[in-house]
């Protein structure tokens, strides 16, 4: 049999394993949980990427959306102003027009009346001559020439 120094030793590595089982385990055990709780951190970071993106994916697309809403605006603007000079630049040619035919019946009743001036102003003068040349013959003829 085993002397009691040699089972004291035996049951005092069988203590020494038993304890040392103990902390391999709750090692492992800690391990285990380091390992889930590093896990846990990634997935929790992969996550946060994960909705950090789809928000930027948000933004850009809200961002583009509104960038296109403001090209269009811009070009409706344009093509509102471009219509705009258009008709004003139709209605400035009816205008001229109107105004250049109005001052051409303006020219022409003008020249009408400096004709009709010239025909009376002929014509009176006529009527004058013909007045002084009866009175120089009534004058003539009163004083015996």
């Amino acid at each position: 049999m085993d002397s009691p120094n040699e089972s004291d030793a035996l049951r005092l590595a069988r203590l020494e394993i038993a304890d040392m089982r103990g902390q391999i385990a709750a090692m492992r055990e800690e391990m285990e949980r380091m390992q889930a709780d590093k896990l846990q951190s990634i997935q929790q970071a992969i996550a946060d990427a994960n909705l950090d993106m789809n928000q930027l994916r948000s933004t850009v697309l809200a961002v583009r959306e509104e960038m296109e809403q403001m090209q269009f605006e811009k070009q409706k603007s344009i093509q509102q102003a471009a219509a705009g000079a258009t008709d004003e630049i139709a209605q400035l040619k009816a205008s001229i027009i109107v105004l250049r035919e109005e001052l051409e019946a303006a020219v022409m009743r003008h020249k009408a009346e400096i004709q009709e001036t010239r025909s009376a102003a002929r014509d009176e003068q006529k009527q004058l001559q013909d007045t002084i040349s009866a009175l120089r013959r009534q004058l003539e003829n009163k004083h015996g020439r």
